[in-house]
């Protein structure tokens, strides 16, 4: 995403969750402003003429407390026991309220577990699939076009701030267009053309400054925006420095000195940036070219603002995460309005996974039962993301964590692999090792290193030829460290194949250990207690990855059931509540269709 457009957005959400609004007795809306415990926008209000140096982007100065530092997962492994099966404590992951601090993390294995994962989703953007989610449903009549915008707007702020909510490594990046596109030879093409005409108005003779006004105005907007709100005086200096009719006059009267404000502009940006940025700034003071200097400035100004921005989103973080749920609320209530069904996906979603016995709950009798049917059908709907087709759309609901939900699928998946080979490979060799635990571990970690690269199920079965063949090495190093016969190359052969047999999703033991997975983080959902869930059996060496596929899902389902819960209950217990109407009004058709014909019956007896 551009950084202009995510900045401009950045500045939209801040403010907007300043001023939250909730109803009052009156039916008046109120506000709650959040600028005593936060930061300003940088763009807005001086405070005082101190200047006080940006942080470094390495997160080395200017830090902030952060709710995330607490634990890097929910779930906190206890000790490992002899047996086979292990205990995981789960810290709260399961309780109805938010822990909205839901991290991008997605269960890595020991050797990549600070290696972001990255996946490509087909379609278009999160925004885009939220609006337009694939249904062919037209908007509501009469419906404007400025009404139409506005939701999308509210929809795009909506994404930006659940993105900083639940992912504690967000940031705004640069955006660079792919190599050879057309976008990126255009903005080459451009931006070539205006550091050319700019270099051949300056070489005139005399000097013609027409480009370099716009591109002085443009420096001290830009140098405005990074300048914090306490810096007055600063801002004042750049404004007087900068005057555009004072340059002007400069121009006109031939005693403009280009290549001094470049030295002052570079002078401003040395006091104001990140150190990260002090190199470059002071390889552009040695720069003698002055277009090459300002084609520098402009870049490192690019470069200063997404750093202010995302000092900016440090300090509103603790913020958002706090505001969040209420403020998606609002902005999908507002989606809603403009959509004919903006749930027909999500209804879909959850009544697929209505049960027979769903159905034969008391709501009248049992309120309470009523309550928890509905929330083992949401669980079970939840869990149903893990198994999702990539053909399928997601529900409307879930779109926004479309990526990381995904990711956590394919990484289950590879999980489930990984553990399938292992358990394979003791069934196969287990009586020829001599230490089984140390070789077990041994062997998981270098399959992990070979597994943790792909990011998708076919990215896995294309590597399951290595993984066979680091399997038979593995077996290979240690019975030779044991001094232990070598293995023959028939058991070699009948080795690699049983590995690559687990490539079928029918294999016995992928299938054994895919189904007591998905049980056991279907156990921790469904938990409403912080006690521990036992591992199940032939598990134990897949407790560190599924803690953190378990972990990161709980908060991404805690956060979404927040927002969300409220649509899910309600189209559950409508659909509950009209099937035993149904079924009592057929129940009472047949009653009296029977009584029908027992008075006919009798009626007829008594003729005879």
């Amino acid at each position: 995403m551009g950084s202009t457009e995510e900045i401009t957005k950045l500045r939209s959400v801040k403010k907007k969750l300043e001023y939250i609004e909730s109803d009052d007795s009156n039916g008046k809306s109120k506000s709650k402003n959040a600028s005593e415990s936060l930061s300003p926008d940088p763009l807005e209000h001086g405070i005082d003429d101190d200047l006080k140096p940006m942080p470094d982007t390495n997160g080395k100065e200017g830090g902030t407390s952060d709710v995330d530092s607490e634990s890097e997962g929910a779930c906190a492994m206890k000790p490992r026991e002899e047996s086979t099966s292990a205990a995981i404590d789960v810290q709260g992951a399961g309780r109805s309220r938010v822990d909205s601090e839901s991290s991008s993390d997605s269960g890595k294995s020991p050797n990549s577990e600070h290696t972001k994962r990255q996946r490509t989703i087909s379609g278009s953007s999160p925004v885009h699939n939220f609006i337009f989610p694939g249904v062919a449903a037209s908007p509501p009549k009469f419906m404007s076009l400025e009404e139409v915008m506005k939701a999308a707007k509210g929809v795009s702020n909506m994404v930006l701030a659940h993105e900083i909510a639940v992912d504690r490594n967000f940031k705004l990046e640069k955006f660079d267009p792919p190599d050879n596109s057309m976008e990126k030879q255009v903005r080459e093409v451009m931006h070539k053309a205006f550091w050319d005409h700019l270099g051949e108005e300056l070489a005139q003779d005399p000097p013609s400054y027409t480009q370099a006004l716009i591109l002085l105005a443009e420096v001290k907007e830009n140098l405005l925006d990074i300048t914090l709100p306490h810096h007055t005086r600063l801002r004042q200096e750049i404004q007087d420095t900068l005057d555009a009719d004072l340059i002007k006059q400069q121009a006109e009267n031939g005693v403009l000195d280009f290549a001094q404000y470049s030295q002052y502009v570079l002078s401003i940006m040395a006091r104001l940036c990140a150190p990260v940025r002090d190199e470059t700034i002071r390889a552009l003071m040695r720069e003698t070219d002055v277009v090459g200097v300002f084609r520098g400035v402009m870049e490192t100004l690019d470069l200063m603002r997404l750093d202010m921005a995302n000092f900016t989103i440090q300090q509103i973080r603790p913020h958002i995460i706090a505001q969040s749920v209420t403020y998606e609320k609002k902005k999908f209530a507002e989606f809603l309005k403009t959509q004919n069904d903006g749930l027909e996906l999500t209804r879909g979603w959850l009544l697929e996974h209505v049960e027979d016995g769903d159905l034969l709950v008391d709501y009248k009798g049992d309120p309470m039962a009523l309550r928890t049917t509905v929330s083992s059908i949401i669980t079970r709907a939840y869990l149903s993301l893990l198994s999702w087709p990539d053909s399928k759309l997601l529900p409307e609901t879930v779109v926004l964590d479309g990526s990381r939900i995904l990711e956590l699928r394919d990484r289950l998946s590879q999980v489930c692999i990984l553990g399938s080979v292992v358990l394979v490979t003791m069934s196969s060799v287990g009586p020829l090792v001599t230490n089984p635990d140390t070789f077990k571990l041994k062997l998981k970690r270098n399959l992990c290193i070979i597994l943790d690269p792909a990011l998708s199920d076919s990215e896995t079965m294309a590597l399951m030829e290595n993984v066979a063949e680091q399997v038979v090495k593995e077996v290979e190093d240690h019975l030779k460290e044991n001094n232990r016969s070598a293995l023959p190359g028939s058991a070699k052969t009948a080795l690699k194949s049983q590995v690559l047999e687990i490539k079928n999703p029918e294999h016995r033991i992928r299938a054994l250990i895919s189904k007591r997975s998905m049980e056991f983080i279907g156990t921790l959902m469904s938990s409403t207690t912080a006690r521990p869930v036992q591992m199940p059996p032939g598990l134990s060496s897949l407790q560190e990855e599924l803690a953190h596929i378990c972990g990161t899902l709980l908060r991404l389902v805690s956060h979404n059931r927040s927002v969300f819960g409220e649509y899910y209950a309600e189209i559950l217990t409508n659909h509950i509540k009209a099937c035993k109407e149904e079924e009592e009004a057929k129940a009472y058709v047949k009653s009296e269709e029977q009584k029908v014909k027992e008075e006919g019956a009798v009626e007829s007896s008594e003729g005879k």
